[in-house]
């Protein structure tokens, strides 16, 4: 797939072709070079107009660029020389490249502008020497940049993972302590030896499989980063979910001048499990989202049934007031996106129509 040429790319050749054919002008009236204004025009617009293809062919550029600089000092040549600095990703080919420029540079002003001493073929290599500099830098920020992205991304799945985990403790030591103090009644209430026998094995086994699943958590959360203060983290899990809990959020968000609208159809399990912990965090990401980006916004939040499971849908209007500015860098939708797919569900984001912007979980709901 070719590069896009960008507004930027356009700017770039517009300011360095009005930036040679000044230099021109500049030149005609100190009569500097063997070329006439004319050519030498041409030459400064053409190298200008060789920049909107820097970025996918930058070397190619460059060379064209020195090659039109022994008719005028290219000005664009600084600009090709700051995206091979930029694009060109061995430092061997970029380096190589900007010392041939830096070689030719001597010939060149020789024949176009010796004339106007050595402080202009010492400028020019400063110059030269700056802009590919310049890109390079630039260069090492993106790629550090990417770097810091993506294990912000790694963080964000690990950290999700690490909640996931620790709820599915919560939930199923839940459901497993309540098994096994029912064994231990059944075995003191019992005079049948053989169901007594059965009792204390289901207790027993219970026991092994919390502190199995225990072991499990401890090396899922291992590496995970602790959750911040007030961010949620394993506690969250612990807490009510379903209506009582959506209505909670609602009310949040209602508090920041949010006006939010509630319809809950479908039915959630009693004790709450991950689907209803789920289909929480999605009320609580779509909620959040809207008060930052589309504040005073109507919004609504659907929990609905569909085949098999549950559907929850938050939606907003378009924006009243301008964004607060406020964001996490998609982390929070990554995060839910990996948690919903753990579930087997499916989550879908995006803009609508009317300019407002919907969250959609749909997530199965298994039963025993």
């Amino acid at each position: 797939m070719g590069v896009q040429v960008s507004r930027a790319d356009v700017l770039v050749a517009v300011s360095s072709g009005a930036a040679g054919a000044l230099l021109v002008m500049l030149r005609a009236s100190s009569g500097l070079g063997w070329a006439s204004a004319g050519p030498e025009i041409a030459a400064q617009l053409a190298a200008s107009a060789l920049l909107l293809a820097r970025r996918r062919y930058p070397l190619a550029v460059l060379g064209a660029c020195v090659v039109l600089s022994f008719v005028s000092p290219a000005v664009a040549t600084l600009a090709a020389l700051y995206t091979v600095g930029t694009e060109v990703r061995s430092s061997r080919t970029s380096g190589a490249a900007v010392l041939g420029v830096v070689a030719v540079t001597w010939p060149a002003w020789r024949l176009t502008a010796e004339r106007s001493g050595p402080s202009a073929l010492w400028a020019a290599t400063l110059m030269i020497l700056f802009a590919y500099v310049a890109g390079r830098a630039e260069r090492s920020r993106a790629e550090a940049d990417r770097r810091a992205a993506a294990s912000a991304e790694v963080t964000a799945r690990a950290a999700e993972r690490a909640r996931l985990a620790r709820e599915l403790h919560d939930v199923v030591s839940h459901r497993v302590s309540y098994a096994v103090v029912e064994a231990e009644v059944l075995a003191t209430t019992t005079e049948d030896a053989d169901v007594r026998r059965l009792a204390d094995e289901i207790g027993t086994s219970g026991r092994a499989a919390l502190a199995e699943m225990r072991q499990v958590l401890t090396a899922l959360t291992a590496d995970a980063p602790e959750p911040a203060p007030g961010t949620g983290g394993s506690a969250r899990g612990t807490g009510s979910a379903g209506p009582a809990a959506i209505a909670a959020l609602a009310e949040e968000a209602r508090t920041a001048g949010q006006p939010v609208r509630v319809e809950i159809s479908a039915q959630s399990s009693s004790p709450p499990d991950l689907v209803d912990r789920t289909v929480e965090r999605v009320v609580s990401e779509g909620l959040t989202n809207a008060v930052r980006h589309a504040p005073g916004a109507s919004t609504t939040v659907e929990v609905s049934p569909v085949e098999g499971g549950v559907r929850v849908t938050v939606d907003n209007a378009p924006p009243t007031s301008p964004p607060t500015g406020l964001t996490t860098g998609g982390f929070g939708l990554v995060g839910l996106r990996e948690r919903v797919e753990l579930l087997g569900g499916t989550l879908e984001s995006g803009p609508t129509p009317p300019g407002g912007y919907r969250l959609r979980a749909t997530l199965p709901r298994r039963t025993a």
